[in-house]
């Protein structure tokens, strides 16, 4: 029994080292995220790069003069957005671009539409000026590409939605090589752009060889009645008001989040290009530039408009989506990142901090678990012989209460950190109608932790997934069906019942033990009934 009630406290120790890793770093980017971030830019210099130099500036200049960029937009069957979102990109004020979609739709319509796009609004023929299946390659063996080129406006289609969004942007580098793309600004169907946005981008991106690629700002289009809605929006911002500007000042690692980022397709060409087998090609992209030198920029003052998950259900499937990805990066550099020798201690704490983001909820399951089995040992003390154990006799004494106090105190402060970044993003937004929404924001995120702990399990097994589209609604207020997931409302409603269990139990225990954990009832409670009702 002295081994198990060891075993016990260095679980604890564990996870309170877990914990407070992950809060730190609340804490950190929400401090630095109130700070200035100095990031270098080439203005005006057009013998060092002419693409720096403003489009006013550059009237009586040749257009190809400019460096060409790719404005690549991928999609998969998302005809309810397309045409808004190619609209947004025409407005790009950069010279020297092409829309390119890149669409492994099979739903006829899509493909049917963008061909008419390419007729239509670029009053050109939609012939096919290049079909070509790359079997040479082996890259693209299962599908036919085909290439409608209109001068300003391409179609990259593939016949199959074959390695997701990373095999579609694998399969298009072959053509933005030979056509000569410089850069590439990359969205997600969703997703509009400021009109400056490439200018802003090429500033930053060619004032430093190392710079991979700049991030950008994305904020969320939502109804503002709309109560999940709203509440996805506050939580998926956070990342861009408060995390990314934070690690920008910090001086630390910056995430390629998926979208609305211009590369330097040489530096991304150099460490392989996107890579099939990962869900999250951000992260693993991410982790392979920073691995071999490179590095990206937050660049907070250009922004994009994108949409969150029309309903509960669709952004549950997200976030198993995105859990199951970033499990499997973990896995596959963890290994890597430690015995990285270029990397500093902190680049490479930078680096884990984002590969291990979603797998904290295997750590609060085993929390969960722990709580559970201490409160069943002291329900079921005297039966179990443990009444004169000296793990509860010297609870009361000094030392222990110190001890449990002093931990007790330390959770209190992680706890708070998890809530930290989604204040400073309101203050930095200045959206106080968002406050009431905060708490809410936390329920709703605590009340997929079991969706995060399989997807974290099927990633580290690798196990294959059917890739889940969220679904798109063009803005517009729509109802969108998906079916319940009856095991996970289940398994919210079990842990209800221990979890309220446990904090009753902390009432016999000890009062002030009681008290301690009334801020983690206010949080998991409510968390769990929205996870069994909405699931």
């Amino acid at each position: 029994m002295h081994i198990f009630f060891g075993l016990l406290f260095l679980i604890i120790i564990f996870l309170l080292l877990y914990f407070a890793f992950l809060g730190g770093y609340n804490y950190l980017y929400s401090f630095y995220s109130l700070l200035n971030p100095q990031i270098k830019r080439l203005l005006n210099n057009c013998q060092q790069d002419s693409s720096v130099q403003s489009v006013n500036q550059s009237v009586n200049q040749s257009v190809n003069q400019f460096p060409k960029v790719a404005v690549v937009i991928v999609s998969f069957n998302e005809r309810e957005v397309l045409l808004d979102t190619i609209n947004a990109c025409k407005k790009l004020t950069y010279p020297r671009k092409t829309i390119i979609v890149g669409d492994d739709s099979d739903d006829e319509e899509t493909v049917s539409l963008l061909k008419k796009v390419v007729q239509d609004q670029w009053h050109k023929n939609a012939g096919v000026s290049e079909t070509r299946d790359y079997l040479e390659s082996g890259s693209d063996a299962d599908g036919k590409i085909d290439v409608y080129d209109a001068g300003d406006f391409v179609l990259f289609h593939r016949s199959k939605n074959v390695g997701f969004k990373a095999g579609n942007l694998k399969s298009m580098a072959p053509y933005l090589e030979a056509n000569a793309f410089e850069y590439m600004y990359l969205l997600d169907a969703d997703w509009h752009p400021q009109p400056d946005a490439i200018e802003r981008c090429l500033q930053v991106i060619n004032a430093d060889q190392k710079i991979a690629f700049v991030q950008t700002k994305r904020l969320s289009h939502y109804g503002k009645k709309d109560f999940f809605e709203r509440c996805f929006a506050i939580n998926e911002e956070a990342c861009y008001l408060t995390d990314l500007p934070g690690r920008q000042s910090f001086g630390d690692m910056i995430l390629f989040s998926g979208c609305c980022a211009l590369f330097k397709l040489a530096c991304v060409n150099s460490v392989g290009g996107f890579q099939t087998g990962h869900l999250t090609e951000d992260i693993d992209l991410s982790n392979r530039l920073y691995l071999n030198g490179y590095k990206g920029v937050y660049l907070e003052d250009v922004q994009n408009i994108g949409e969150v998950p029309p309903n509960y259900r669709a952004y549950r499937r997200q976030q198993e989506r995105w859990a199951i990805g970033s499990a499997r990066t973990f896995k596959d550099y963890f290994w890597k990142i430690i015995k990285n020798d270029t990397m500093s201690f902190k680049k490479k704490c930078g680096l884990l901090r984002q590969n291990i983001y979603f797998t904290a909820a295997i750590p609060t399951e085993i929390s969960l678990i722990v709580s559970l089995t201490f409160s069943l040992l002291y329900q079921f003390r005297e039966s179990l012989g443990l009444e004169k154990q000296f793990q509860f006799q010297y609870l009361s004494t000094p030392f222990y209460g110190q001890l449990t106090f002093f931990i007790a105190i330390v959770m209190l402060v992680i706890l708070f950190g998890s809530i930290l970044p989604l204040i400073v993003s309101l203050v930095r937004k200045r959206e106080w109608s968002n406050l009431p929404y905060i708490l809410p924001t936390c329920w709703i995120s605590l009340s997929v932790i079991h969706t995060y702990f399989f997807a974290n399990i099927k990633g580290f097994v690798s196990k294959k997934y059917v890739w889940f589209l969220t679904p798109k609604t063009n803005r517009k207020k729509k109802e969108v069906f998906l079916k319940s997931e009856w095991k996970i409302k289940i398994l919210n409603l079990l842990t209800l019942v221990v979890v309220v269990y446990t904090y009753i139990q902390s009432y016999f225990i000890s009062t002030e033990l009681f008290i301690f954990t009334i801020p983690y009832a206010l949080l998991w409670i409510p968390a769990l009934v929205i996870g069994i009702i909405k699931s």
